[in-house]
């Protein structure tokens, strides 16, 4: 090959590269951007009044005896006029059950579903809240896990005040981990805190998505008015985000973003863990709309694309500046969301790490893509 024809072809590579970067940072940068002024611009709505509805807090468990000890007390607490707990044991093996029946005699505001046995045509966790849904006796339904704590006493409260109207169906809060200063601790904060910025930021912009069900409340009515999980019955996964894919828009979805509605949980100490548990939660992905599926693959080929793409341009092309300065952008934008997200949170999560854990999300996510793409079945535990 000529000499000329080898610099020209080179030169065409180049100048791919580096356009295909700075495209991706420019997406990038836009939406974090967009998100950012969304999250400075909230405003948490007006805590409600005495005369409120109530509020049926469910809680699933499986052998979770050690976990209910701590949160079946801290919801008692809870500082609202009315709500009850409805803690639905999913054939528990260890002292759910007996520490629940105990609970439940002393406990007015405490009731007790036990499950034997699972229909074949639903999955167990759906099975689980469907249950505790009908068995609600109040229309606001307001869902956390048997391993999550609420930050403060006033979560029923603050959560409650999302539904501003009769007009809002869904409410989506916040949940975050507990740092355990590990690495995998520290990566499961920043992957959580960037979940955060997607789904919030994108409900904020109006487009809600889905919802995380460590956080999630709705109207008991909507509920049974879509036959619950619908054709998603039998699908592992999705009790949080498909229900609201499905039905949450931006007239009737509210959201709480305060230091007082968000709930910590402990995260997963293996990666082995770790990586299950995301594998379950990216499987129930190609179940969301299609353009909410179009709008996740761009944002996420972007992210990919614009660190490939920075590497590429840094190696390939003498516009280091150019460059540099692209980079910087995205870095500072989405900098920019975490600490909005941070501040209307009240969430503590390390960031000082933040470009290596970025970098190192995009190989998690592609490794986790890879293993949802070839694992014929998901499991839940």
């Amino acid at each position: 090959m000529p000499l000329k024809t080898l610099k020209s072809n080179n030169y065409f590579m180049s100048e791919i590269l580096l356009w295909t970067f700075l495209v991706s940072a420019g997406i990038q940068f836009l939406f974090f951007a967009l998100v950012a002024l969304a999250f400075y611009t909230y405003k948490k709505p007006a805590l409600p009044s005495l005369a409120s509805q109530g509020v049926s807090v469910i809680v699933c468990a499986k052998n979770e005896y050690e976990n209910i000890q701590n949160l079946i007390p801290t919801l008692l607490n809870q500082k609202y006029p009315a709500f009850e707990i409805i803690l639905v044991d999913d054939k528990s093996t260890d002292d759910t059950y007996e520490y629940a029946i105990d609970l439940e005699q002393k406990e007015k505001k405490f009731k007790l579903l036990r499950i034997d046995t699972t229909p074949d045509h639903i999955h167990d966790k759906k099975y689980a809240i469907t249950l505790g849904v009908k068995a609600a006796k109040n229309e606001i339904i307001l869902l956390t896990d048997a391993d999550c704590m609420p930050a403060g006493e006033n979560w029923i409260l603050e959560m409650s005040s999302g539904f501003s109207d009769e007009k809002k169906q869904f409410v989506l809060g916040y949940s975050q981990y507990k740092n355990e200063r590990t690495f995998l601790s520290t990566f499961i904060n920043y992957e959580t805190l960037l979940t955060g910025i997607h789904y919030l930021g994108m409900a904020l912009l109006g487009h809600p998505y889905m919802g995380v069900g460590r956080n999630l409340a709705y109207r008991k009515a909507v509920f049974l008015k879509n036959n619950g999980f619908g054709k998603f019955q039998g699908i592992v996964g999705g009790d949080d985000d498909l229900i609201i894919n499905q039905h949450a828009r931006k007239r009737n979805t509210g959201f709480v973003l305060s230091d007082q509605a968000i709930v910590y949980s402990t995260p997963k100490t293996s990666y082995k863990d770790f990586i299950l548990q995301k594998t379950r939660h990216l499987s129930v992905g190609k179940h969301y709309r299609k353009t909410d599926r179009l709008l996740l693959g761009l944002l996420i080929t972007t992210k990919i694309t614009f660190y490939i793409g920075f590497i590429a341009a840094i190696m390939a092309v003498n516009q280091i500046i150019l460059v540099g300065v692209a980079f910087l952008m995205v870095m500072v934008s989405l900098l920019t969301c975490i600490l909005a997200l941070r501040k209307k949170t009240g969430d503590k999560s390390g960031i000082w790490m933040l470009p290596f854990l970025d970098f190192i999300y995009i190989f998690y996510y592609i490794s986790t893509g890879l293993k949802v793409l070839f694992t014929k079945k998901i499991k839940w535990k």
